[in-house]
């Protein structure tokens, strides 16, 4: 699948999220999706619809995917007291972990969002197949509300930030944190596709896992089963279901939501940006790399999150060893020499 804008190469820097004087517009000509057209403005704010049959269709989806998992997450402990956790249960839990982790922060992240990488066609089957079988929302969605968060990072336009809400009122302290951790899933604001998500709609495959979303929020439910029956019989599908699938899902969402929530306000920052996004070290470690917000915000359209040797980055890790294989191409990284100005001279904290 060929990745839309111009892709570089190891030399290739991925410039910082940046603003006009247009709420919600960004120019940055070193990302070929910051920077969107005001022609299809729904709101006072540019790629934000307010209300209608997409806000209502987002809280039904919204509310359903948050259910599942939640539900049998409070169910599991009744299970698990009668019957014991064995290696069938843990094995299912890290493996679908490790899909869903990598589908989200490699394929709807790193790829679809920011172009980082260029998989081979099948591996970018399978990582929006990953992506998708996270149970947060249809790929298309979930990358169109992202590029929006990085064009009004913690300001008007910005979906889950904890300081400013959809209506661009400030908000602070605990009811700040819900809005940006889950209140936002259930808010009237939508991300406009036309601002957003312009190539996505010409993209086949995104559009095949967009139209295809709900068989796959039933795979990530199903596939646990099925390897807990072939493995050890009714009981262990059920602990499968119940360990690997809910609650699975369960944590990866919030872990996930805690980058918006917690990742913008709590935490060390390597660069002083005009967002308040902060790396930190759990987020990471639960995410994948993900949680190195503040980098992230730096180098949007970096492969790499992790910068330094102390910031681990299973992502990053896992993308090197996939482009020695051959399976993908076109890495983008921040060129060592700048790295190493910027962590002397300039933007970085002391």
């Amino acid at each position: 699948m060929p990745a839309a804008g111009s892709v570089g190469g190891p030399a290739t820097e991925p410039g910082p999220d940046r603003r006009s004087d247009r709420t919600g517009d960004t120019r940055d000509d070193t990302d070929p999706f910051s920077g969107a057209s005001p022609e299809t403005e729904a709101s006072s704010v540019v790629g934000v619809i307010h209300g209608g049959p997409q806000a209502i269709r987002k809280g039904i989806e919204n509310a359903i995917l948050v259910a599942i998992p939640t539900i049998g997450t409070l169910a599991a402990p009744f299970w698990f007291y009668r019957h014991a956790i064995g290696w069938i249960e843990i094995t299912a839990f890290l493996i679908g972990y490790a899909v869903i982790g990598f589908g989200v922060s490699i394929g709807l992240h790193r790829y679809f969002s920011h172009r980082s990488i260029r998989p081979k066609p099948w591996l970018a089957f399978a990582l929006g197949a990953a992506g998708t079988m996270s149970m947060q929302g249809s790929l298309l969605r979930w990358v169109a509300d992202h590029r929006r968060h990085h064009a009004a990072t913690d300001e008007c336009g910005d979906l889950h930030s904890p300081h400013v809400d959809s209506h661009c009122s400030a908000i602070a302290g605990w009811r700040g944190l819900l809005h940006a951790h889950m209140g936002w899933l259930w808010d009237d604001a939508v991300s406009d596709y036309a601002i957003y998500g312009r190539d996505l709609l010409r993209d086949p495959l995104v559009m095949f896992f967009h139209h295809t979303h709900w068989f796959w929020v039933a795979m990530t439910l199903v596939a646990p089963w099925v390897y807990g029956y072939a493995l050890g019989g009714v009981e262990q599908a059920w602990g499968c279901l119940l360990f690997a699938g809910c609650f699975r899902t369960f944590l990866f969402h919030h872990a996930t939501w805690a980058v918006n929530s917690i990742g913008h306000s709590h935490g060390y920052e390597n660069f002083a940006l005009s967002n308040n996004s902060k790396n930190n070290l759990v987020l990471a470690l639960l995410t994948f790399g993900d949680g190195w917000h503040n980098n992230h915000h730096r180098f949007p359209r970096s492969a790499f999150h992790g910068l330094t040797r102390r910031e681990i980055d299973i992502s990053g890790g896992l993308i090197t060893m996939l482009e020695r294989l051959g399976w993908i191409s076109d890495v983008i990284r921040v060129p060592t020499a700048r790295l190493s100005t910027l962590q002397r001279f300039g933007e970085r904290r002391p």
